[in-house]
């Protein structure tokens, strides 16, 4: 049978409020009483009604944490780095991983609404305007504060990287070495600013922007770049240089490429994005725009906690945005005057 605050007290000899004051950490105990309520709670095996708590405190200590899936190494790595903020910070962290599914999306939501979660770090979201409406409004009318990663909502904080230019950085990478066909596999998986970087930078070059080249998919794995690459050769497209919206897309087009005899980066140059671990380790190793997931991870807690630690009614929306930084290996080919990175 559960043992009750009651019979805790009665065991220490103490009332009821200091038992209390103990669990909770709230109010300074003399050493003495706090060692007798201990030695209780471990005796009677007691264990306290967080849900009860959480009612009375309007505090959970639980943050949150959305994310698209957990397979890609950028994500489960974003996890664990806001996990281990969190848990600096006295939190512990509900994390959900979507599969880049909006009906999943839309649950998770509602389980964090439902649990009463201090705080969500919302790192995946459907590519449809109407659904995202929908859940935005769902979040506000609950008030729970909210940190959105590469999305950006009035009144709502957001970190978001500079896919604008890290993309633009490396389609002109591949320009600069003499790439006049250049194709693109993205998708709504990745940030949509990643497309517009490649036809932006195309543009500004002068290049056509050929709808041909571009492979759009939904997903954002390995076999997602492998199948996209696949169809761009059953094709029968020309092109010499490849960009991708994230390195596991890359990494799989690269497999496909090598599969059907064509070298890389002698025929076909690859850039991918993000840098994960996986880049470096690959052969040939990946060209990739680094974003610098630590500060992000950082960043997505330190703004959350900032309004968790505000009255809904005095909160301010931030934005942060995260730099990016073109990382030159094999897979492209070097410009003059440039340094292979390991």
């Amino acid at each position: 049978m559960k043992s009750t605050i009651k019979e805790v007290a009665k065991e220490a000899g103490v009332s009821i409020s200091t038992v209390s004051r103990v669990i909770n950490g709230r109010d300074r105990v003399s050493k003495s009483t706090l060692n007798k309520v201990r030695r209780a709670i471990d005796k009677l095996k007691f264990h306290p009604d967080h849900t009860a708590r959480a009612m009375i405190n309007k505090k959970t200590q639980t943050i949150g944490l959305l994310v698209p899936e957990l397979s890609n190494e950028f994500w489960s790595l974003l996890s664990k780095i806001v996990q281990d903020e969190c848990w600096s910070n006295g939190y512990t962290t509900l994390i959900c991983s979507t599969d880049n599914r909006t009906d999943k999306e839309k649950a998770y939501l509602k389980m964090f609404i439902e649990r009463r979660m201090d705080g969500i770090i919302y790192c995946a979201s459907p590519d449809d305007p109407t659904d995202m409406q929908e859940q935005m409004e769902m979040l506000r009318n609950s008030g729970i504060p909210l940190v959105m990663l590469d999305k950006s909502m009035p009144g709502v904080s957001s970190v978001v990287g500079d896919h604008l230019h890290g993309s633009l950085t490396a389609v002109e990478h591949l320009i600069r070495l003499g790439n006049r066909r250049i194709a693109y596999i993205g998708g709504p998986a990745v940030s949509i600013e990643r497309e517009f970087g490649y036809r932006k930078a195309l543009m500004m070059h002068g290049l056509n922007v050929d709808e041909a080249l571009i492979r759009l998919v939904q997903g954002q794995t390995f076999s997602d770049g492998y199948g996209a690459l696949t169809v761009l050769l059953e094709l029968g497209v020309m092109f010499d240089a490849l960009f991708c919206g994230n390195d596991l897309l890359a990494l799989g087009a690269i497999k496909a490429l090598e599969q059907a005899g064509i070298r890389v980066p002698e025929e076909v140059a690859v850039v991918g994005y993000d840098d994960i671990f996986s880049a470096s380790l690959f052969k040939p190793a990946l060209t990739t725009v680094r974003q610098p997931i630590t500060d992000i991870g950082k960043e997505l807690v330190s703004l959350l906690f900032q309004s968790v630690e505000q009255l809904s009614e005095n909160r301010s929306a931030r934005k942060i945005v995260i730099p990016t930084e073109l990382i030159v290996r094999e897979s492209s080919g070097v410009e003059r005057n440039e340094i292979v990175q390991p």
